[in-house]
């Protein structure tokens, strides 16, 4: 199999509503190469992805860290990026990721990310978003995760966990490593505040936080 420079994986489940959003900006590029990692959906998700010739399908046990996995067995790019199927990158930040990585010390990163919403309550979400993962290099995973293919390897991949996949990665990848919050912005849709409330999204968001940084195992296995 021919090396790409990346390979773009993204996990999906029920997702006709946003996938071919997150998709028009990244498929067809040169040295990109983009899988959809499907978790068993009964919509028209893998229908909509067929659509598109260059991306390959594969299909998964359902969870999100497994759909990872499973898709970066199959990726033979230098570099991972990990997409949620409702959030969309612009092409020219695709095609800039490979740079950061010549003359530097920094093997995986994220990015800032822009909530879509004009609401005010939105715009001090997303600030506080960027603080956290700015300060303290601590991305979650509707940030666009990407990583040296090798480097990922060498960690194993997720861990097959029921939540907090993202934050458990970033912790283990960037023990005696660098990474790097990139300004470009990654566009996400607001639906997990929308379906679940503002209030409560935040205050579970900070409360699996906390509890990861503080060592309270509450999750499957890790967490």
């Amino acid at each position: 199999m021919p090396t790409k420079e990346t390979s773009i994986i993204i996990p999906t489940l029920n997702e006709e509503e946003t996938i071919s959003h997150c998709l028009e900006t990244v498929v067809d590029i040169p040295g990109i190469e983009v899988i959809v990692s499907d978790g068993g959906s009964t919509d028209r998700t893998v229908e909509l992805v067929k659509q598109y010739k260059d991306v390959k399908v594969v299909t998964s046990l359902m969870g999100r860290s497994i759909q990872m996995n499973k898709g970066a067995g199959y990726a033979s790019g230098e570099i991972l990026l990990f997409l949620h199927a409702d959030c969309v990158l612009p092409r020219e930040v695709v095609l800039n990721i490979r740079n950061i990585f010549e003359g530097s010390t920094f093997v995986g990163g994220a990015f800032k990310i822009k909530l879509l919403s004009d609401k005010f309550l939105y715009r001090l979400i997303e600030a506080g978003i960027n603080f956290r993962s700015t300060a303290f290099k601590l991305p979650y995973g509707d940030q666009g995760l990407f990583v040296k293919g090798s480097v990922f390897k060498e960690l194993g991949g997720f861990r097959e966990m029921s939540k907090c996949e993202d934050l458990d990665f970033i912790c283990r990848l960037k023990k005696n490593r660098k990474i790097i919050i990139l300004n470009e912005r990654i566009t996400s849709s607001i639906r997990r505040w929308k379906n679940h409330g503002i209030l409560q999204t935040s205050l579970r968001n900070q409360s699996l936080l906390v509890s990861y940084v503080l060592g309270i195992r509450s999750f499957s296995r890790r967490c």
